[in-house]
């Protein structure tokens, strides 16, 4: 098992994957982006938490919320660039035995399986919002948050999960008879 961060080569690709790649990664990379902020507020957030209540003996209101809400909005927005990385664990041993051919094969599969689980998350996270729009549901506690608005990172964490495992199931299906799969997309699980 490994988890390796190469990037896939632009290289070798068409004008056109080439193309939609550069798209993807610029959105992957100012989802990480934001996610690397939520991950310092988060951290700001609990540090002054600890330090008011344990130095000044009172509560920062809703930090706790605010930070609990933001797991939701870490996961979907780094996912998409973590999976364009290959930063996810494979099992590699598995993958590493088959031929290019099936290597490949493999490799499709895992794209379109990440396929699904993005269009799962589009389509049900959407319903989830409309629905929690719908009955105006707010969070418990002091901050009383729209319930939809946290929701919403849902379907946005699906669509940029989509759009990564289609780039990869293209650069997968273009790739040559005498090219052997990058390791890019073995790991891909």
């Amino acid at each position: 098992m490994s988890a390796d961060s190469e990037l896939p080569n632009l290289d070798l690709d068409g004008p056109g994957l080439r193309r939609f790649a550069c798209v993807v990664a610029w959105l992957s990379r100012l989802a990480l982006g934001l996610a690397s902020a939520l991950i310092i507020i988060d951290l700001l957030l609990i540090g002054a938490a600890v330090l008011l209540r344990y130095v000044f003996s009172t509560a920062l209101l809703g930090s706790d919320e605010l930070v609990g809400f933001s797991v939701t909005a870490l996961v979907m927005l780094a996912a998409p660039d973590v999976l364009r990385r290959n930063g996810h664990i494979g099992v590699d041993m598995l993958v590493g035995c088959l031929s290019p051919r099936m290597a490949r094969w493999a490799a499709a599969w895992s794209c379109l399986s990440v396929l699904l689980v993005a269009g799962g998350l589009i389509v049900n996270g959407w319903k989830a919002v409309a629905l929690a729009h719908m009955i105006g549901q707010l969070t418990e506690g002091q901050l009383e948050i729209p319930i939809w608005a946290l929701q919403l990172f849902l379907p946005v964490g699906g669509v940029l999960l989509g759009l990564v495992a289609l780039e990869l199931l293209w650069r997968v299906l273009t790739v040559s008879a005498q090219r052997p799969a990058p390791s890019t997309l073995t790991g891909v699980a």
